[in-house]
């Protein structure tokens, strides 16, 4: 690493993102901001005067796996300016720095304008100083690079208004703060312009969004300016709550050819009595008659839910329901976690009396009861045509080009490996499915 006043070279960050695709969003605005800021990006950390880590500490688990990743990178690169943004400074604030003091700068999304100037003013500390410059980027009204192939998250809003017993969110992002439709609008035309053929929208609650504009059926009308969209190929919804499902939104879906059959319906349980404990604002009929409805009025519906094992008050008859629950229901796919004490939470009082082994031993159940479902359902699809999405080479061998079915979300559903067929990266292309392991599959793209 060079020392000194150095101007003659490129001065190169790298960035590490963790968490959800949320938390992507954030990344791809500090990659902008810093790149327009003179420095040029690079994958190799090694190679890098400036590490980003865009950290998660949504529970414990992520909690350590961000000071963890902070460690590593900075026994990598130890002449490294390390910048730490994301939930870890906006959860912890004053703990962090005082147990990380090795990081140079702390920055929070809602500054993260500010982080170049804050990353020379780190260099210049330690004896490393630039040229002034500007990249020279296409102008943005976004302010945000594309990381993901074919595809980009579009955040819809940030923070929650609700109150679940297990959360931290609200504590962590604050209330919910929804983008102006317009504006979000204006965003979806740039990146489509970037090559997004699909457009993922995410939000804590997407449900609620424009609640707080004072919008009445805000996601529905979003949704229709989003499908006028000529460049845009597939909308994907994710984080749809149960509770303020809006009524007209299966309608919507079966008269669209963008707005993907796929719903991401998160549950949590189903227990009644669970549910309450949760203070989940909806219970176990609630959510039955939901899903039901919802595949009866768009045929050929995909639903994807999230689970919880392990809530202080979950007893094995509270479990067995669930697992009854995702057996009958034949939930397409499926997620699951183990209850984590969160500070901040109201279940934080309630301690943590369910043993490690036992969440586990559920969470493994849950997972066995969805796999057999799902091998049935991916052998079922052999020898069938459908539309997907191609991302790249694989990054297990460039002989394999690798992508997604129309059905497949990004980095939770599995992935589709093509083994014969040309296409372009984000294209979107015909493939005959020829071979399924776990919850990935095999094709061949068809002209």
């Amino acid at each position: 690493m060079l020392l000194g006043n150095d101007l003659s070279r490129e001065f190169l960050y790298t960035i590490i993102s963790l968490g959800c695709p949320k938390n992507r969003v954030d990344t791809e605005k500090m990659m902008f901001v810093m790149s327009n800021g003179g420095y040029s990006f690079t994958e190799s950390p090694p190679d890098a005067d400036v590490i980003i880590i865009n950290t998660c500490a949504f529970i414990e688990l992520a909690t350590e796996e961000s000071i963890n990743t902070i460690l590593d990178y900075m026994e990598e690169n130890p002449d490294a300016i390390m910048v730490v943004a994301g939930c870890l400074p906006m959860r912890y604030k004053a703990e962090a720095a005082e147990s990380l003091p090795e990081v140079d700068i702390f920055i929070e999304p809602d500054n993260m304008a500010d982080l170049p100037a804050l990353v020379d003013e780190a260099m210049r500390a330690s004896g490393k100083t630039k040229s002034v410059s500007v990249k020279g980027l296409k102008q943005s009204a976004i302010g945000r690079l594309i990381t993901t192939p074919g595809y980009a998250y579009l955040r819809v809003s940030d923070g929650c208004d609700r109150k679940c017993a297990y959360c931290s969110i609200p504590s962590i992002r604050g209330r919910m703060k929804s983008e102006p439709p317009e504006k979000l609008e204006k965003e979806a035309l740039e990146l489509a312009s970037r090559g997004a053929n699909e457009l993922i929208l995410v939000a804590q609650d997407l449900c609620s969004y424009g609640i707080d504009l004072k919008i009445r059926n805000g996601l529905e009308l979003l949704l229709e300016r989003l499908n006028r969209m000529d460049a845009v190929s597939w909308i994907r919804l994710m984080y749809l709550h149960p509770n303020g499902f809006p009524k007209g939104l299966p309608d919507l879906i079966r008269n669209s050819e963008k707005i993907l059959p796929y719903l991401d319906i998160p549950i949590q349980h189903i227990s009644a009595r669970i549910l309450k404990d949760m203070k989940r604002p909806w219970n176990s009929d609630a959510i039955k008659k939901l899903f039901d409805s919802v595949r009866e009025r768009v045929p050929g519906i995909v639903l994807r839910t999230t689970v919880m094992v392990g809530y202080p008050t979950e007893t094995d008859a509270d479990f067995r329901e669930l697992s009854n629950f995702i057996e009958s229901y034949q939930i397409e796919r499926v997620g699951v976690f183990t209850y984590s004490a969160e500070e901040g939470s109201a279940a934080f009082a309630l301690g943590d009396p369910v043993s490690t082994e036992v969440k586990q031993a559920r969470a493994d159940e849950i997972v066995e009861i969805h796999s057999r479902f799902l091998e049935k359902r991916n052998s079922s699809r052999i020898g069938a045509i459908e539309p997907a999405i191609v991302e790249g080479y694989s990054e297990e061998t460039e002989l394999l080009l690798q992508g997604r079915l129309w059905d497949q979300a990004p980095e939770v559903d599995g992935a589709l490996f093509i083994t014969d067929g040309n296409a372009v990266a984000g294209g979107i292309y015909d493939v005959r499915i020829n071979e399924c392991v776990g919850t990935d599959l095999f094709g061949e793209i068809v002209v």
